[in-house]
């Protein structure tokens, strides 16, 4: 998948801390002009329920790929008319968001001292993961607009009501996740949003002059 081909260019680019940390302070600042700047609190919480935080940071490293993976795989054989679009889609909106990620690297919050956050290092933050993945990507989040997508190709497809309810859930599902572990904030989630919207758009377009 486009995703891990491009995680490890972007990891190679990311630059050290002072800029993409810098960036993530101007994003606080502008959720705090807005008197919307809550995640810290989110973070507590879940934070004092340990069982939670643990199946939340599981989730947040294991499960998303696996989901998109899986709409893709679903897409194919249930409705192959449908899979070239939904493919190139997912393909775009990487894309994008990982020129973001070069253009602007962004830190997570949680690295952004005085906030409260633990200081548990993320996955992508030093060792393996520090090769296979960037530990600046927080800005658009590719979660939020990874979920937005696969959730958009199963509402566009099915029409089990159930299924259709679930994907619902699955994006706002997500930006509790990546708020609760420190990961994001929520205009990341609405960066991942935009990029699902430009992915869809540009994959749209590009089969429309092919």
């Amino acid at each position: 998948m486009l995703a891990l081909a491009l995680s490890p260019v972007v990891a190679a680019l990311a630059p050290d801390s002072e800029r993409p940390l810098a960036r993530m302070r101007r994003l606080i600042d502008r959720e705090r002009r807005l008197g919307l700047f809550f995640e810290p609190r989110v973070h507590a919480w879940c934070d004092a329920r340990p069982p939670l935080m643990r199946t939340l940071r599981v989730t947040y490293v294991a499960a998303h790929l696996p989901v998109a993976l899986g709409v893709l795989a679903w897409t194919r054989h249930a409705h192959p008319r449908a899979f070239p679009l939904a493919r190139d889609t997912f393909a775009a909106t990487q894309t994008l968001a990982a020129i973001g990620y070069v253009m602007a690297p962004t830190a997570p919050p949680r690295m952004v001292a005085g906030l409260g956050y633990d200081d548990r290092p993320g996955p992508g933050d030093q060792g393996l993961g520090r090769v296979v993945q960037s530990p600046y990507a927080a800005m658009p989040s590719a979660h939020t607009a990874f979920a937005v997508v696969a959730a958009g190709t199963v509402w566009a497809l099915t029409r089990s009501r159930p299924v259709r309810a679930a994907a619902l859930a699955y994006p706002p599902a997500v930006v509790a996740e990546i708020i609760a572990t420190g990961d994001h904030i929520w205009l990341d989630a609405l960066g991942g949003l935009v990029v699902a919207g430009l992915g869809f758009a540009v994959a749209r377009a590009a089969h429309r002059v092919a």
